[in-house]
């Protein structure tokens, strides 16, 4: 289960009754925290830090690449990288994929490459381990980009994940400047904000080596 980290929730109880009282919290610049990067941002910042060179996942089974072949971090230098750590039986997951889908198509010929990291919920009697239920899922989600299988949560430990779904923006040069949570849906505020930074980035010059 997704557990919303925006929410807190305080239990009181008195008399043998529960109250509950929920709080929301905003970020700094203004933003929802369900989609507060993990480091600070400055207000006139585009919502993107200097970045750290993002580690090498090592995945090895892949749905919707060439011949099934993997994709690196090496391989993918010179283009703006999105990951999607998700998992088909998640319904906030499946809230934000119609986004993800729109950034694929809208900025994939600019030089933007979607993966998604399906990373389990639940062991393996629940049938997301499984490679055919996982290509289901894209078809019917309409997904046509690179997905891999995280069945043992090595990326998703990797790169520190703790929510689905999470979001990681990697820069032409391999550097993570982004990292955020939550499900966000086509024209709200929070995929506007997302689509801003991946549209920074995809306009930044790679300095020559």
């Amino acid at each position: 289960m997704f557990l919303k980290p925006s929410l807190a929730l305080v239990i009181a109880l008195a008399g043998g009754t529960v109250a509950l009282t929920t709080l929301n919290i905003v970020a700094q610049d203004g933003a929802s925290a369900l989609l507060r990067p993990r480091s600070h941002i400055q207000r006139s910042d585009p919502g993107l830090g200097t970045g750290h060179a993002a580690p090498a996942w090592r995945n090895t089974s892949w749905l919707n690449t060439q011949d099934g072949k993997p994709l690196t971090v090496a391989s993918l230098k010179g283009r703006v990288v999105l990951l999607n750590f998700w998992t088909f039986t998640c319904y906030n997951c499946r809230g934000a994929l119609p986004s993800m889908v729109a950034f694929d198509q809208q900025y994939r010929s600019q030089g933007l490459t979607v993966i998604g990291i399906h990373s389990p919920e639940f062991p393996p009697y629940g049938g997301e381990h499984d490679r055919k239920n996982v290509a289901d899922a894209l078809t019917r989600h309409e997904i046509g980009y690179a997905n891999a299988q995280d069945n043992d949560h090595a990326t998703w430990n990797l790169y520190n994940i703790q929510y689905w779904p999470s979001y990681v923006l990697i820069d032409r040069t391999g550097k993570i400047r982004w990292e955020g949570y939550g499900e966000f849906h086509l024209g709200d505020g929070n995929h506007r904000d997302v689509d801003r930074r991946i549209r920074t980035l995809l306009a930044e010059t790679v300095p020559a080596s």
